[in-house]
């Protein structure tokens, strides 16, 4: 019996493999130990002031996770106004004894590979975080390292054992070693650019207008990416190449999992107008099949 004759063992391997992929950014976050790296005294790189994050790990978050399903809740749902194509059935038979909708089954097909693409971008951004320990900007000001004057008489030296003598938490001293590479700059363009490819997937139009339409709607998931990414840079929290780094390692990781795990058909979205030898009243399911 295949894994479509019981879609609950399905759906419980699909969030198996989400949770397996998820426990080392688990491990990491509550008992993971950045690398200590030290510092040379003449590094000016370091020594920028501390600011708040312009885009809050909340916000990120949210909009990370909310768009990519809203959209999917959105356009799945105008494929079922417009019958377009489904993607392949995934439940053939019910589920709990319910009779699943298609456009639920093409939502949930977007978005478990989604959720494990999401996982497997933070665990290996997080590998190179605390394997690296890389200082971000703000160091010496989080830090403020003990007898600094005294450690650094000599301007190039490098400096291994310090003391940090600071009014901010555990949690900043923990995070002030963890620039390489940028975490929002990641997921921002693991979660936009997975936007975007369903959108050229799942939304293909050829008329030029609504094409303008769609390239439009998927430059502005780009810049939110894009935004958040240079953010980091301007509130001193990486380093230009951490941000680099990190949008590298998002649009990969999003690449692979999207081109090799979701089932996404390639399939025609919407026709502004019915070919010449096409009768006008032929319905549209027919004029996409003999397209």
């Amino acid at each position: 019996m295949g894994l479509r004759d019981n879609p609950v063992a399905m759906v419980v391997g699909h969030v198996i493999c989400i949770l397996f992929a998820a426990l080392p950014v688990q491990l990491f976050y509550f008992v993971g130990k950045p690398y200590k790296r030290g510092f040379f005294c003449d590094d000016e790189s370091l020594r920028h002031p501390y600011h708040e994050s312009t885009v809050t790990s909340t916000v990120l978050y949210i909009y990370g996770f909310g768009l990519p399903i809203l959209t999917f809740i959105i356009v799945e749902i105008l494929n079922v106004r417009l019958g377009q194509p489904n993607l392949e059935p995934q439940f053939e038979k019910p589920f709990l004894r319910y009779r699943v909708p298609s456009f639920i089954q093409n939502i949930y097909q977007n978005t478990w590979p989604f959720l494990l693409g999401a996982t497997i971008q933070q665990m290996v951004t997080d590998i190179a975080k605390y394997t690296t320990g890389r200082l971000r900007p703000h160091f010496i000001a989080v830090c403020n390292p003990q007898y600094l004057d005294e450690l650094c008489k000599l301007p190039y030296k490098y400096i291994v054992d310090f003391e940090c003598n600071t009014k901010y938490t555990e949690k900043h001293l923990k995070e002030m070693r963890l620039s390489f590479p940028s975490g929002h700059s990641s997921f921002s363009m693991f979660c936009m650019l997975w936007i975007i490819l369903y959108l050229e997937k799942r939304l293909t139009v050829p008329c030029v207008m609504l094409q303008a339409g769609k390239v439009i709607l998927q430059s502005l998931f780009f810049y939110i990416a894009w935004f958040t990414a240079m953010s980091r840079v301007s509130d001193y929290k990486h380093h230009w190449s951490d941000v680099l780094s990190g949008m590298l390692i998002g649009s990969v990781t999003c690449a692979v999992v999207f081109t090799k795990i979701a089932p996404i058909s390639n399939i025609k979205f919407y026709s502004c107008s019915v070919r010449q030898d096409q009768d006008p009243s032929e319905p549209l399911e027919q004029i996409q099949q003999g397209r």
